[in-house]
């Protein structure tokens, strides 16, 4: 019989008490309490397996700060695994099912709720417990499980709209949004849309970043409409409303009125990111943490950033970023909570997210100027963008259930943009998948 991933990870919940005790023994009286600063005598040894997506920036800055702590912790090594994004999921749960899952991981935070309802994660309460309030309140709650931190959050990230100047140049369009307060409406952005698309620079006007595990990102146009999906107390699914049915026609109009290319739906894996660069669209919808690739490959280019457009119930965006996680199998546990401890320094937090075009998750960085290596003149419209974060939309997309719900948007949604299904159907299922999320 096939597992899901819940219960897949239900039945690795079972196996890691003995996998956890032995990890705990081995570290008794060799190991600095997780509360206790890196390095010194009696730091612990051996070596972390830490498990990580990444471009070529994020892995030289991994390694970086791994390298400065086995600096600091004589006898630690740190072996920063790489992993492609797209295996990473399917390839931790059936380590973490065989009792062979890596010491450390780095995860989003739309999955750190089912890993940390499972049994799988550890309790960080010692070492990260009495810094919740140096982080961003949406992060720090979106590492939490009944109380208690089960990861740290390492950065955020979010979307926000690059434009191709010399296409908005043919296209006549000669001002563009340059603060939140003046960022396009739904209307605007549509006119915007079809000038761009009359004036034929060589490719469709845009692309919206809502493909596979991003499906979630089509929740930013619902709360810019004014829509929601949970009740207030969080207890019941309020998704069907007149606010959802007008952003499901709103979203499926670019479609149909070919602002938007078709092989770019929501299961396909082509991303605005990809197609920027070749001119063959003239807006693209990005996380701020695929700048650096995007400068490499749209060389010649000439681009520019704005907001996301905003709706009648104001603007909203994203949550991104990720967070790092220790996981209950691992041999070493005081010196894998260390790491992730020192991950989050305010030192190595600057560097990460210098290095690698992300923002930080530390309130004391969040709007300090930071020396990005790429794209530095764009930051600073990222940075904005992410203070439209709405609360109850942070606390959806993190619940236990949700990666299910993702999964609901893929299928639903594709189904409605071009497969024919209705909005009452949808709806309708959307709301299922959201409901078992919640009783999850």
């Amino acid at each position: 019989m096939q597992l899901n991933r819940r219960q897949l990870l239900r039945a690795a919940g079972t196996t890691v008490v003995g996998a956890a005790a032995t990890g705990a023994l081995a570290a008794c009286g060799a190991s600095s309490s997780p509360s206790s600063p890196a390095g010194g005598a009696g730091a612990p040894t051996g070596t972390l397996t830490f498990s990580v997506w990444g471009s070529d920036a994020e892995m030289g800055a991994f390694n970086s700060i791994a390298r400065a702590f086995e600096q600091q912790n004589a006898g630690t090594k740190i072996k920063v695994e790489q992993l492609p994004y797209e295996q990473m999921r399917p390839t931790l749960d059936a380590r973490l099912q065989s009792g062979q899952g890596p010491d450390l991981f780095r995860v989003t935070y739309n999955d750190i709720g089912i890993y940390s309802s499972q049994g799988v994660l550890q309790d960080l309460s010692a070492t990260v417990g009495s810094d919740g309030a140096q982080f961003i309140d949406a992060l720090w709650a979106g590492v939490q499980y009944e109380g208690k931190p089960y990861g740290v959050p390492h950065h955020t990230d979010t979307s926000a709209v690059l434009y191709n100047k010399a296409h908005f140049a043919k296209a006549g369009i000669k001002e563009v949004p340059s603060t939140l307060d003046t960022a396009w409406t739904w209307e605007e952005f549509i006119e915007v849309a079809e000038r761009l698309k009359a004036a034929n620079p060589g490719g469709a006007p845009f692309g919206v970043n809502w493909q596979q595990y991003g499906a979630f990102r089509w929740f930013n146009w619902l709360w810019q409409s004014g829509g929601r999906v949970l009740s207030a107390d969080g207890k019941s699914v309020v998704l069907d409303s007149p606010q959802a049915r007008e952003t499901l026609a709103f979203t499926k109009s670019f479609y149909d009125r070919a602002l938007m290319p078709k092989n770019m739906i929501v299961k396909t894996s082509n991303t605005p990111d990809l197609v920027f660069p070749s001119g063959k669209i003239s807006m693209a919808f990005v996380g701020d943490f695929l700048l650096p690739d995007i400068g490499t490959r749209a060389k010649g280019m000439e681009y520019g950033a704005t907001f996301l457009p905003r709706g009648a119930g104001g603007a909203a965006s994203d949550l991104g970023g990720n967070a790092v996680v220790v996981t209950t199998q691992s041999k070493s546990p005081d010196a894998a909570a260390a790491f992730a401890k020192f991950l989050v320094t305010p030192e190595n937090m600057k560097l990460f997210c210098e290095k690698t075009t992300v923002l930080p998750s530390r309130k004391d960085l969040a709007s300090a100027t930071l020396d990005y290596a790429v794209s530095a003149e764009l930051m600073p419209i990222f940075q904005q963008q992410a203070t439209t974060m709405p609360s109850d939309l942070v606390k959806l997309v993190t619940l236990s259930g949700f990666a299910a719900v993702n999964d609901s948007l893929v299928q639903h949604l594709e189904a409605h943009f071009t497969g024919g299904q209705s909005a009452d159907d949808t709806l309708s299922a959307l709301s299922q998948s959201i409901q078992k999320a919640i009783s999850a």
